[in-house]
């Protein structure tokens, strides 16, 4: 019926997506484009061993860290709070992480019991690692200051971490800075421009998120022509 071909994402925001992405690929330099992988949950990214203790969490954000790549970052644990004193994200999520910017010492912290879901800690670790990416161009990223937050999400995604940025957040029930379907979007750009197969990044996500990536990728298709 006619309402089943609505688009998931406005015009506006896929513009800012599409300059977001041509930013990176600028910013970052042909060497960091053409080394562009999808990052998955496995030993081909990720060497820490298994457990919830702070040491494993280090090492995963040293992984993260390596990948983008951006400076080694320590990360330290906060004690679980109660349900009713974790929300942000204008109450639409649970905080996993805070980072704390200081030229000499950055520190970024995470809540532990999140560890209990690798691909949302994973995620959590790289929005915040991200910060410290992006922090010599916040003004200068498509739409400046103001989307620094939504930036930090999305460049997640142009960086490979696509397949956590849509699986953490539905694990843990929130929704971020961006929307499911505006990750999913970003992600189906990633896979075009990468030239990734669909199936590598389908084959890792629960149905949920696969879905929403499944109709991103044929919406980004047609909006390619």
């Amino acid at each position: 019926m006619f309402w089943k071909n609505r688009p998931t994402v406005s015009d506006t925001l896929k513009g800012w997506i599409t300059d977001s992405f041509d930013w990176a690929d600028d910013t970052f330099g042909p060497g960091w484009k053409k080394g562009r992988q999808l990052i998955t949950p496995s030993r081909d990214f990720f060497t820490a061993g298994s457990g919830h203790t702070p040491q494993v969490a280090q090492q995963i954000a040293d992984d993260i860290a390596r990948l983008l790549p951006v400076a080694r970052i320590e990360v330290t644990p906060v004690p679980n709070l109660p349900k009713e004193y974790r929300h942000s994200y204008q109450s639409l999520s649970e905080v996993g992480g805070t980072y704390l910017h200081d030229d000499e010492a950055p520190l970024i912290s995470y809540n532990e019991s999140q560890m209990r879901m690798p691909m949302a800690f994973i995620n959590t670790m790289t929005h915040e690692l991200m910060h410290a990416r992006l922090a010599p161009f916040i003004h200068d990223t498509p739409g400046g200051e103001e989307a620094h937050e939504l930036s930090t999400d999305l460049h997640c995604i142009t960086h490979g971490f696509g397949l956590f940025a849509l699986e953490g957040p539905y694990l843990m029930g929130w929704s971020g800075y961006m929307t499911q379907e505006s990750r999913a979007y970003a992600t189906a750009m990633f896979l075009a421009r990468h030239k990734i197969a669909a199936d590598l990044a389908l084959s890792r996500l629960s149905p949920r998120p696969a879905k929403a990536l499944r109709k991103a990728i044929a919406e980004h298709s047609a909006d390619e022509g």
